[in-house]
């Protein structure tokens, strides 16, 4: 527990080298698509997830995409967070992997089966749904990783 909350957040990271270098790419990859969601025109639903375009009056795709660039800039807010961490306090890197650990699964579990997303709403393939459990399932292992004593 000591490892995943510890007493003291310093710049000390106490688990597997390659659990903290694979954090730095997983980081360098969600703030892309962090900025993506936030300032493409269509929030990159359409032209990324391949959601399909809505007709109606007044226009619906507005306030989808105001939907997907706020949830951009949470993914951002969620980033720069993360960053900190890389950079400042080290030894948080395990929690930072269980905060999205949770996303990835919520995404998998709970939000799929609320409101998830079927043919009749994409054109083709939507990474971010498509991806999820390939993504949580090395977020697990880096995870895992995370906790692990480093080797001397």
């Amino acid at each position: 527990m000591n490892r995943l909350l510890p007493k003291v957040a310093d710049n000390n990271f106490q688990g597997q080298k390659i659990a903290f270098y694979f954090f730095v790419f997983f980081m360098v990859i969600n703030t892309a698509r962090s900025f993506i969601h936030l300032l493409a025109e269509d929030a990159g639903l359409n032209s990324i997830a391949n959601i399909i375009i809505f007709e109606g009056s007044p226009d619906p795709n507005k306030v989808i995409y105001l939907f997907g660039s706020l949830w951009g800039e949470m993914q951002i807010l969620c980033c720069l967070i993360s960053w900190v961490v890389i950079f400042r306090y080290k030894s948080l890197v395990p929690f930072m992997y269980l905060i999205w650990l949770l996303e990835w699964l919520l995404r998998i579990t709970l939000i799929s089966y609320m409101h998830g997303l079927d043919t009749i709403y994409t054109t083709g393939s939507t990474p971010g749904s498509d991806y999820a459990p390939l993504v949580a399932v090395l977020l697990i292992i880096f995870f895992m990783l995370s906790l692990k004593e480093k080797s001397k």
